[in-house]
């Protein structure tokens, strides 16, 4: 007899059912989204499956660089840049170190005094900070934020379930970043291709000689090779916009 291998309905991750994470995973991975529409919908996700959770964004860093990928509104937001702006707070100290980092009680928060004050004053009392990802080759490291008007909000049961949400959702935004490398990968042979075709017609080479006239304007301006593809085509066809170059 074939046996089914599956979750029952009284299954929990943390404080909430599997099926709900596992709905929640499908709807990441399930549609192809870009990576911003993918780090929206994991914030959305934060919101509604924790219980607690007012406020969350996503932020992107590597050295001085800052990003705001996502946010569910402009308190997530404006509570991520006043960390930047103080240098304190998790994405500024421990979330390099460690996976998550929990703030209970942002009122007696003592390693970070500055950023706590600021957060109590904008309606915070607690929050968490998981780590999404580390990409070794660019050193970008991803953090999703959660903040909570009410204290004590992120026990373990919370702490489990954020940590499920920021694998699942590591899993999905890199997989839309291939996804969009991909299509841009498309778009940048589909332009080149252009290009080559204009110049085989204008000057009566082969495609090779065509793609080595490219290389060479690319390498005496010293600009990319798709941008050079891309002037040739609006100048063949002053009437052809970039994106529709690109198509």
């Amino acid at each position: 007899m074939a046996r089914v291998v599956g979750t029952t309905d009284g299954e929990r991750t943390g404080s909430v059912p599997v099926s709900d994470l596992a709905d929640m995973a499908r709807t990441l991975r399930g549609t192809r989204r870009s990576v911003d529409e993918t780090l929206a919908a994991l914030v959305q996700s934060a919101k509604h499956l924790m219980p607690g959770v007012d406020h969350a964004c996503v932020t992107v860093m590597n050295g001085s660089r800052r990003k705001i990928h996502a946010r569910t509104d402009d308190v997530a937001a404006d509570l991520c840049k006043v960390q930047y702006e103080l240098g304190e707070g998790p994405t500024e100290n421990e979330i390099w170190q460690v996976d998550t980092v929990i703030a209970e009680n942002l009122r007696d928060e003592r390693r970070w005094p500055s950023f706590a004050a600021a957060a109590h004053e904008r309606g915070v009392e607690s929050m968490a900070a998981f780590r999404l990802y580390i990409d070794s080759t660019s050193k970008d490291l991803g953090v999703l934020l959660l903040f909570s008007r009410a204290g004590d909000t992120f026990g373990p049961d919370q702490q489990i379930v954020g940590a499920a949400l920021a694998a699942h959702g590591a899993v999905a935004l890199l997989s839309a970043r291939d996804d969009e490398n991909f299509r841009d990968g498309l778009a940048s042979r589909d332009v080149i291709g252009q290009a080559k075709g204009i110049l085989m017609e204008r000057f009566d080479v082969d495609a090779v000689q065509a793609f080595t006239m490219l290389a060479q304007i690319s390498q005496s301006e010293n600009k990319p090779l798709r941008e050079v593809a891309l002037t040739l085509i609006e100048d063949s066809h002053p009437t052809l916009s970039v994106s529709d170059g690109a198509a």
